[in-house]
């Protein structure tokens, strides 16, 4: 069911809201078939690196990319990498923990994302002995 826009600015009705947590693990679960390694690829950069992924990328979601200076194409699905304080200063509509949480460096094992798929997410993926645990950041 689409979220109603009767009554909302245009501002409002093109800005991508949070995910709820089960979705935004099911999104990354579900990507990580065809993304794992890009997104490992990116955090084994620099422990500040935040990887970013887009999913099936819709206008608002293009509009956020662009914002951040990458360009992807409607339908897309990418990864890209930020630095988390680059993160956090862009990202200024999140609440400060989570910027907050974004400017610490990753754990080791850890790969921070920042999730772009018709809303947005924070999620930590965490790798041990060849298992993976998705956590999902934020009050949502």
């Amino acid at each position: 069911m689409a979220p109603r826009m009767i009554g909302k600015s245009l501002s409002q009705r093109h800005v991508l809201g949070p995910l709820s947590k089960d979705r935004a693990v099911a999104v990354l679960t579900e990507a990580l078939a065809s993304r794992a390694a890009l997104l490992v690829q990116v955090r084994a950069q620099d422990a500040r690196m935040i990887a970013c992924l887009v999913v099936r990328a819709d206008p608002p979601s293009i509009r956020l990319c662009r914002a951040l200076g990458f360009e992807v194409k409607r339908g897309g699905t990418g990864v890209f990498g930020l630095m988390g304080d680059d993160a956090a200063r862009l990202l200024a509509d999140l609440p400060d923990p989570d910027r907050e949480w974004l400017a610490t460096p990753c754990g080791p094992r850890e790969t921070k994302v920042f999730l772009v798929a018709g809303g947005t997410a924070l999620l930590s993926l965490q790798t041990n002995d060849g298992k993976v645990v998705i956590e999902a950041k934020g009050a949502s």
